[in-house]
């Protein structure tokens, strides 16, 4: 037939269409390699500093240096000379002449005039400011008086805000140096000597009080934007990064003999919470059943106290969904229970009745059925061993049971961070209760150790210290870091495809660079902080999070997360036009040679641009650490994080999935049918992505009804444990805040 024919015709020439191309092409999801990692890269960190207005008193600075150092070529070659004119120069720095600070900074920035290339250039970078963190302390005393000065003089402020762009500068090139050199034992001496000098001066407390000057009454002339980003990189140096943080966790772990478990990724483990609600469920079924010996404490009656809403475990048992429904048979072959007998048949007259829901009750657990009614293999006799003469078959722990308690209790996990939360409610419930305290040490409380040679120790005694120093200083501390978050929501990005021409944006572009490396800035001192504040205590760690909640840090990274969505993939592929201006480019002006090599190096651009992947990744963490475990901080997520989220799942990176999908894992089963089937795809990736428990109930579960009636009460039960932990620990700080101890006698 004549259409039979054409349609062969046609189906042909799609064989041929079809044979003829290069074959299936699957879409691959586009993937970065990127790790998130606290080491620093100098060629980023430096040009991130320095603004656009920076760069014109580069010429000022050189030709003070010109002034000072006659035999500039000596300067570069011996190091020995060079030592004494730096020495010469920092010992005269107390004199009011501008132009040595123009000097000091001038050989920190690496003599960019007098090399020849960049590498030339990074190498005296580090050996002046090596050479200058000998004479820290003189720098420090300077960088305070002048920072003093932009902050409450009311003339001068020019001159006085160049010095502070100069010697901050200084002090911050110095910092990157320490951090670069931390694991060089050739150089250990020097970096622990600035460690100790940013001690003595208590910098880390100044420039925090200096944050919250500002919230106060800001002014140019403080350079709010450089403090952040110096204070940042000091609390890396004088904290630690992620190497010497694991360290000290293993270390602190084992001084306060707990199990530290290794290779946690492959290793599935059980909550206390989650142990508790499950000997719950089994001793409901089977009450004569003997539990695992555990290092758990003992329970005892807490209903009367304000402290259990603190952490309620949800036995299947008490479920409202449970207990409505039917008790399981014992031997039952399947999950689901037997089917009914057949339908009867509906008359004319009668109404449908309405559908029913066949449910496993997850109140009794799940038994294994035997294939053999004789009791004669040998699963059956593991079933149903010998009896005593008390017992019956219905009496009898199955082995099921007994099997994954004794599974469960091995696995069991005790934090540190669960001891120090038990440890302080137990002190807060005697206080409720009216018992009398025990002046027993605290073994976390490290302050009492300062005598310690141990430097993971000493690291928590320095953590400690700037919390007891700052802690009436983070509200403002925490509001200023989030009102250079919130800048970001302005920012306004031009595509590669536009004909535009660079030059006429540069301002713009400038612009959004110095906000995004203060955002970066700020997320890093954030996640940084709430990192070590939980390793030092739980509890300091919950401070901060409720600042940051009681700031609208969930309303605030929501809407930066969202910003940046619409963007995402074309800013990491460099499809956005960005500012091509850097600290290295500028220096290369003062150099023929060094112009020269640096276009030739750098006249290709890269196809990926990284630079808002820490910011990035920094935003989710700190928002998953806010709400994490808080009912009540979820509810506060916008309804349009599911839709964001899942913008940023489209590129592969894990250190992007983790927080991203640790988010997805709190919030999805608070969600109902139709949001889960349109997420699939996010759920599916904490399966894949994400460390599995051995109790993994969370997509359906849960005990949504008493999560929701109990949510404003943990927060509450915090927030009161966490007044009496500081008013415990640091009444001075609380007495500052207006906190006082009443006397509890009556006066006649």
């Amino acid at each position: 037939m004549p259409v039979n024919a054409a349609y062969r015709r046609s189906l042909e020439e799609c064989a041929e269409k079809i044979t003829n191309e290069c074959g299936f092409k699957p879409s691959l999801q586009p993937r970065v390699e990127w790790y998130l990692e606290d080491s620093i890269s100098l060629d980023d960190e430096i040009s991130d500093w320095f603004t656009l207005a920076d760069y014109s008193s580069f010429t000022h600075i050189h030709n003070a240096f010109i002034k000072h150092i006659n035999n500039a070529e000596a300067f570069l070659t011996d190091e020995t000379i060079a030592q004494l004119h730096i020495q010469k120069l920092l010992s005269n720095m107390n004199d009011n002449d501008e132009s040595i600070v123009m000097c000091v900074a001038y050989i920190s920035f690496g003599l960019f005039a007098f090399v020849e290339g960049k590498d030339d250039h990074l190498k005296y970078i580090k050996r002046n400011n090596m050479l200058l963190a000998e004479h820290l302390p003189e720098i420090l005393k300077k960088f305070i008086e002048i920072a003093d000065c932009c902050k409450d003089s009311s003339t001068n402020l020019n001159c006085y805000s160049k010095s502070l762009l100069y010697l901050s500068s200084v002090i911050y090139l110095i910092t990157l140096q320490c951090i670069v050199f931390r694991c060089n034992k050739e150089q250990q001496h020097i970096v622990d000597k600035v460690i100790g000098n940013f001690d003595d001066a208590g910098i880390l407390s100044y420039l925090t009080k200096y944050i919250e000057a500002w919230r106060w009454n800001s002014r140019l002339s403080m350079r709010i934007r450089n403090i952040i980003m110096l204070l940042s990189k000091i609390i890396l140096l004088q904290f630690g990064d992620i190497r010497t943080y694991k360290k000290t966790k293993k270390d602190l772990y084992k001084y306060h003999g707990l199990r530290k478990i290794e290779n946690r990724k492959n290793k599935w483990t059980i909550s206390p919470l989650q142990y508790e609600a499950f000997t719950s469920d089994i001793v409901t079924r089977y009450p004569s059943c003997k539990l695992p010996t555990t290092n758990l404490p003992k329970e005892f009656d807490k209903s009367n106290s304000l402290s259990q809403f603190l952490e309620i475990p949800r036995p299947k048992s008490k479920n409202a969904i449970n207990i409505t429904l039917n008790v399981p048979e014992q031997h039952i072959a399947t999950p689901a229970p037997s089917p009914p007998s057949s339908p009867q048949l509906l008359h004319f007259n009668e109404t449908s009745k309405g559908r029913k829901s066949f449910q496993t009750n997850l109140l009794y657990p799940c038994l294994y059925p035997s294939d053999n009614e004789e009791d004669i293999d040998e699963l059956d006799r593991r079933l149903h061993s010998e009896l005593t003469p008390k017992q019956t078959s219905e009496s009898k722990i199955p082995f099921s049971i007994e099997e994954a308690a004794t599974i469960l209790a091995e696995n069991l996990q005790i934090k540190l961070t669960t001891k120090q939360l038990w440890h302080e409610r137990d002190l807060f419930m005697a206080t409720e209760r009216g018992w009398e305290e025990d002046n027993l040490t605290d073994p976390y409380d490290y302050s009492s150790l300062t005598g310690t040679a141990n430097e993971s120790l000493k690291r928590m005694i320095r953590v400690d210290n700037f919390y007891k120093e700052c802690f009436t200083s983070l509200n403002s501390l925490v509001f200023v870091l989030l009102q250079t978050i919130e800048l970001n929501l302005t920012n306004q990005f031009t595509s590669n495809a536009e004909d535009v021409d660079e030059n006429t944006l540069l301002p713009q572009l400038e612009l959004t660079k110095a906000k995004e490396s203060s955002l970066k800035s700020s997320v890093e001192l954030l996640f940084m902080l709430m990192k070590w504040f939980k390793l030092s205590h739980i509890l300091k760690f919950e401070q901060l999070g409720v600042i940051l909640y009681d700031s609208q840090f969930i309303n605030i990274c929501s809407a930066v997360l969202g910003k940046y969505s619409d963007i995402y993939g074309d800013r990491i592929f460099n499809r956005i036009i960005t500012s091509n201006k850097s600290f290295w480019s500028e220096c290369s002006k003062y150099n023929f040679e060094y112009k020269n090599s640096f276009r030739y190096v750098h006249q290709v651009q890269k196809a990926v641009n990284l630079d808002f992947l820490p910011s990035l990744a920094y935003l989710l963490r700190i928002l998953q650490k806010v709400v994490g475990n808080k009912t009540q901080r979820i509810k506060e997520l916008p309804q349009s994080i599911g839709t964001i989220v899942k913008k940023y799942y489209h590129i592969f990176n894990l250190d992007i999935y983790h927080p991203l999908l640790k988010i997805i894992k709190e919030l999805t089963p608070f969600k109902n049918k139709r949001w889960k089937s349109e997420h699939m795809e996010l759920i599916s990736g904490v399966f894949l992505y994400e460390k599995l428990e051995l109790i993994d109930n969370w997509v359906a579960g849960k005990d949504i009804t008493g999560e929701l009636s109990d949510a404003y009460g943990q927060e509450i039960a915090l927030r009161a444990l966490l007044q009496f932990y500081n008013f415990e620990h640091y009444q001075v700080a609380m007495e500052d805040l207006g906190y006082q101890k009443k006397n509890n006698s009556i006066a006649s």
